[in-house]
């Protein structure tokens, strides 16, 4: 219920009961009856206001009309109602300014004055606006003061406060819903290739490609379709920029040796006025404007749809780093401090101790509170490293990395090639955690000197590789879940992960980490190209 609401009825009900006071003062059982019809008025406007999408303006003319009605066909025994003509357009005014005051008042001199008059042809017609006017005037002023309060924000800024949270709670609740029944219905990438399919039907393209804007205004690939159209559709063409600007298909010829793909043609993907990606689709010969038109109209239909998956998308990812903040704020502010505190009861009892074997055994204790407390920090640090919108996946990596070769005995070696788009940004969210969960089996477990991380991005592959010369691998325990975890994350990229032996780099023991994005010749081309 809106603050609006809770006005107007408290307004209705404290002027019923002044009434009905003024009744009991009197004495005057006889206009109980027209109070309880005009209480019911009231009720009945308000009901239909909170259940249907009428108009205030016509439901407060409506009740001020009925309202008057029994007032002027009741007087003068009504004449104690007078007071509640006063209620009624300072609720019109409140609600819909100048247009519901106007209305409000015609309604009272009609129903109180000219439909009587017209009717019965009153004789008292001089006494009773007498009576009347008073009233009529007070009604007036009390209204300005509602348009006032409406126009000066007064009495609306609670109102849409209200409204906000209203529907926010009925958009959450929405996706509550989707969360449970359609979460594998809400992958953008399925839909980007439902969508090139519905192109390739009307433009019989031979490739062709998604791209999405991300926040750091850069073009992320959801989709790919045809030979080759990973190698030879980026989105550094000028006519992108062209299609982004105007939001409407764009054509260009573009220079290739193959005639089926000199002709490209881009789409966008509008979302009502704003603009979220583009496809591009190549082929021989330029579409027909018809067809176009034809096209546009659904593809306008899977904009929406793609648009609300990343948002689907955008909405997990914020709830996830919000948990892993509160986490790390836990951490810190509970155990961490806690055992911290207990390293200086250790150190008290070192002073005092006078026991060689015991001060030995207490500074061991001590040098064991002292790791754990470091190993909590650098949790803290995991769980509060983010990926930054600006930046992407290898900066957020790179900063990781040295971080933990600073607070660390491990010397990192970091290698980095990105293309000019990205990936979107629950893959990279999940890459970088993969690779966050395998520096720190490293870092722990591995007594290894150096840290070797490369990581290479072709949208839509990507390969990090983290390799150290340490121990080697180890049997893992029953409890342990780093690894489950580390495979559950790449199961819902579909990514591929691997851990094996090092054997490079004129090792003898050690471990290496991989994780691969993409096709298997998406990979080799990769590596072909780091070479």
């Amino acid at each position: 219920m809106k603050q609006l609401d809770r006005v107007a009825i408290a307004s209705r009900i404290f002027c019923l009961a002044a009434i009905l006071g003024l009744v009991g003062l009197t004495r005057e059982p006889n206009t109980v009856q027209s109070i309880v019809l005009v209480a019911m008025l009231g009720a009945c406007a308000v009901y239909v206001s909170l259940v249907t999408p009428l108009s205030p303006v016509l439901i407060v003319g409506a009740e001020t009309l009925a309202t008057g009605l029994v007032i002027g066909l009741g007087l003068p025994e009504t004449v104690i109602l007078f007071p509640y003509l006063v209620v009624l357009p300072l609720i019109a005014g409140l609600s819909r300014g100048v247009v519901g005051l106007s209305a409000a008042v015609l309604a009272e001199v009609l129903a109180i004055v000219l439909l009587p008059a017209v009717l019965f042809g009153l004789e008292d017609m001089p006494q009773r606006l007498e009576v009347l006017a008073p009233w009529l005037l007070t009604g007036l002023g009390i209204g300005v003061l509602g348009v006032w309060l409406k126009q000066s924000g007064l009495g609306q800024r609670p109102a849409a406060l209200d409204s906000s949270y209203e529907s926010a709670r009925r958009l959450l609740t929405q996706l509550r819903t989707v969360a449970r029944r359609l979460s594998a219905g809400l992958d953008p990438v399925s839909m980007s290739s439902h969508l090139l399919s519905v192109v390739h039907d009307h433009l019989q393209d031979t490739q062709s490609a998604v791209f999405i804007r991300t926040d750091g205004d850069v073009f992320s690939p959801l989709g790919y379709q045809g030979a080759g159209a990973r190698d030879s559709l980026l989105p550094d063409h000028q006519t992108l920029d062209e299609c982004w600007t105007r939001m409407e298909p764009t054509h260009a010829i573009a220079a290739s040796e193959q005639a089926d793909h000199r002709r490209w043609t881009v789409l966008p993907l509008r979302v009502g006025s704003r603009m979220i990606g583009v496809v591009i689709s190549v082929s021989r010969f330029a579409p027909s404007a018809t067809t176009l038109t034809k096209l546009m109209r659904e593809i306008d239909e899977h904009s929406m749809r793609i648009d609300t998956a990343l948002t689907f998308d955008e909405i997990k990812t914020i709830a996830t780093t919000d948990e892993r903040q509160r986490l790390a704020r836990e951490i810190h502010d509970g155990i961490a401090q806690e055992i911290a505190s207990l390293g200086y009861v250790v150190d008290d009892l070192v002073a005092d101790s006078r026991d060689p074997r015991h001060v030995q055994a207490l500074q061991h204790l001590r040098g064991e509170l002292t790791r754990v407390v470091s190993e909590l920090r650098l949790s803290i640090f995991d769980l509060r490293s983010e990926i930054i919108p600006q930046s992407g996946l290898g900066a957020a990596l790179s900063d990781y990395v040295r971080q933990v070769g600073s607070r660390s005995n491990m010397t990192v070696h970091i290698t980095l090639d990105e293309a000019a788009t990205r990936l979107t940004s629950g893959v990279e969210s999940e890459l970088f955690r993969i690779a966050q969960e395998a520096i720190t089996n490293a870092r722990k477990h591995s007594e290894a000197r150096n840290l070797w991380v490369d990581c290479r991005v072709r949208p839509p592959f990507a390969r990090i590789e983290i390799s150290d010369d340490g121990r080697g691998m180890r049997k893992g325990r029953a409890d342990s879940f780093g690894l489950r975890i580390m495979q559950e994350r790449a199961g819902r990229i579909d990514a591929s992960l691997s851990i094996e032996a090092q054997h490079g780099r004129g090792i003898q023991n050690g471990t290496v980490v991989t994780v691969s994005l993409g096709e298997h010749s998406g990979v080799e081309l990769m590596r072909g190209v780091s070479k």
